[in-house]
């Protein structure tokens, strides 16, 4: 299939059209122009230019499949109308979202959202996708290949001397997770497979607890043994900002049941905290 992948330089856009490519589709990488840069994006067979912030730059009449894999912009308005512009051209559109669009708590494929405010956009932007018979794809937290929301908190520790994970009122939340090899795995597998209206959980490990992870990111950081400490949200938002610091403090357990087998899909990558013990952040 020809397939135009958005965000194909980034972290999870550039492991989907590697994948993508591997498995034989033709990847048409749609990317930000940067004046007098070519780029190059791997596994790509064209590139092609243009901007979720302008709609006319996203018309793709000659594609069979689009996956919609941009950093988001936050606002709504602006995500919905880049949706319009891509869905225009009849081609099937997987979208991007994610599970912080659930809300704390356990979840699965069939909950109804509750988003936390720093993704309250994608409500309206996942409505807009299924009801034009697009697929939504709900990653975890994304790690893998030295990079993610976990080699984040690596650099902190380093920077700070200790490992260290958002909690709010002392809470130790939960993480579900997934290795970015394994999500590029999935949307290949939704790109030939998945169903017209379905959403899929991209989670390999439905609740990771928190202070492990910063735990391991600590010592991937080169520090000592000691256990991860809370940090309170309240004090995180002076380094993250108050939306992100109530994200990393959100507490899920997200389970993808249905998607494993509705497609086949078995995440077999290692897990996060042994991720992080390979030492590749």
């Amino acid at each position: 299939m020809r397939v135009l992948v958005l965000g194909a330089t980034g972290y999870i856009g550039s492991a989907v059209a590697e994948r993508l490519a591997e498995r034989g589709h033709r990847v048409v990488a749609l990317v930000r122009p940067k004046p007098g840069e070519a780029r190059v994006v791997p596994g790509a067979a064209e590139v092609r230019h243009g901007d979720v912030t302008d709609p006319a730059s996203l018309a793709a009449g000659d594609v069979d499949v689009i996956v919609h894999a941009s950093a988001p912009t936050g606002d709504e308005a602006v995500e919905l109308a880049a949706l319009d512009a891509l869905l225009a051209g009849g081609a099937r559109l997987v979208y991007t979202s994610g599970i912080w669009v659930l809300g704390a708590g356990a979840a699965d494929e069939e909950s109804p959202v509750n988003p936390i405010p720093l993704v309250r956009f994608r409500a309206g932007a996942e409505r807009r996708v299924l009801g034009a018979g697009g697929v939504v794809v709900r990653p975890g937290i994304v790690y893998g290949e030295g990079g993610g929301i976990p080699a984040l908190l690596a650099a902190k520790a380093a920077e700070q001397g200790r490992g260290r994970y958002v909690s709010a009122d002392g809470r130790e939340p939960t993480w579900p997770t997934v290795h970015v090899g394994d999500l590029a795995d999935l949307f290949a597998a939704v790109v030939e497979r998945g169903e017209p209206g379905a959403i899929y959980h991209g989670v390999g490990e439905e609740a990771v607890p928190l202070p492990a992870i910063a735990k391991a990111a600590a010592e991937a950081a080169g520090l000592g043994g000691a256990e991860a400490e809370a940090w309170p949200v309240e004090e995180a938002a002076g380094d993250f900002g108050p939306a992100f610091a109530e994200a990393l403090a959100l507490g899920q357990s997200v389970s993808a049941a249905r998607t494993r087998k509705a497609l086949d899909w078995t995440p077999s990558r290692p897990g996060l905290v042994a991720d992080l013990a390979g030492g590749s952040y």
